[in-house]
């Protein structure tokens, strides 16, 4: 490469590893990227991570269960496609790993030397335990739970905003909410505190028997529904119309028509993304706040 681009095999790698330490004219690294094109060049990940002491792998742990609903199942699909996309447009490989929500086996994790980690959906009984896994530097965000420790950002919707736009005083006090289970207790806590929904009108939904019970039971009031795919479910026992949903899966285009939806500016993939390009640039930086919240969409 470096003689097809009539350049020394140093300043080939000055201008691939991007080192900041070296003054290039910006002609000699259009021909040095010309000439990785021309000749199909790929990055050699296991040699970039011995100069830069970076393997320029990011990891992605999804707690899930073994009998995980078709709607548990789906709920991550397009935040794991949209963030593994995001990453890979900044020159990131993305490591996807399968945990037993209720006994991780955290083996393979010791294994692969990560750059940063998204842990999604995770127990806070184990949290500390997969925390540890990790060495000092290494940023981990947390995604979709509620972490009492002020040592790591969580990234969850604002719900409580989502509520405001989704319900109005009147519904709250006289409506029903299903909310998809989750393995983190506090984050259903939270959802349903935040609804201002009565307790008893509120469905944590594990099955479909369950579900078609309760809304045959409150088909006469309205509801809210999080979860795309939980909508779909319960639209097989009520009419879609009857119900609004809370876009958390981030495919508001699967609903039927007739559903009113709440759905957010932007994807939690985004905000997750930001902040992890932010924690690696320097891990002392990020923002003040520990928790971020993605605001619902201006109706």
């Amino acid at each position: 490469m470096a003689k097809a681009a009539e350049v020394s095999v140093a300043t080939v790698s000055y201008v691939l590893n991007n080192v900041t330490n070296q003054t290039i004219p910006e002609e000699t690294k259009c021909r040095v990227f010309e000439a990785a094109k021309q000749l199909n060049y790929v990055p050699n990940l296991a040699a970039r991570s011995l100069v830069k002491q970076k393997s320029g792998l990011i990891g992605i742990l999804i707690n899930k269960n073994e009998d995980d609903s078709i709607w548990q199942q789906l709920r991550y699909s397009q935040f794991v496609s949209r963030l593994e996309k995001l990453l890979s447009t900044k020159g990131y490989h993305v490591v996807l790993f399968s945990l037993d929500a209720s006994d991780p086996k955290l083996d393979i994790i010791s294994e692969r030397k990560l750059d940063g980690v998204f842990v999604v959906d995770v127990k806070t009984e184990y949290f500390h335990l997969i925390s540890s896994y990790f060495s000092s530097g290494v940023p981990l965000i947390v995604i979709d739970s509620i972490i009492d420790d002020p040592l790591f950002y969580k990234v969850n919707y604002d719900y409580s905003a989502a509520f405001s736009h989704a319900l109005t005083t009147t519904e709250r006090q006289h409506g029903y909410l299903i909310v998809d289970s989750f393995n983190n207790s506090e984050l259903v806590d939270h959802i349903c505190n935040s609804s201002g929904i009565d307790q008893r009108s509120i469905h944590i939904l594990t099955n479909e028997s369950q579900l078609q019970a309760f809304l045959s039971q409150n088909d006469h009031r309205p509801g809210i529904i999080l979860n795309e795919f939980a909508a779909l479910a319960a639209a097989k026992f009520t009419d879609p119309a009857k119900f609004t949903v809370i876009c958390t899966a981030d495919c508001p285009e699967i609903l039927p028509p007739s559903s009113a939806r709440v759905a957010f500016q932007t994807g939690k993939a985004e905000v997750a993304l930001k902040l992890m390009l932010q924690l690696l640039a320097n891990p002392m930086q990020g923002p003040e706040n520990k928790y971020l919240h993605v605001k619902p969409a201006q109706s």
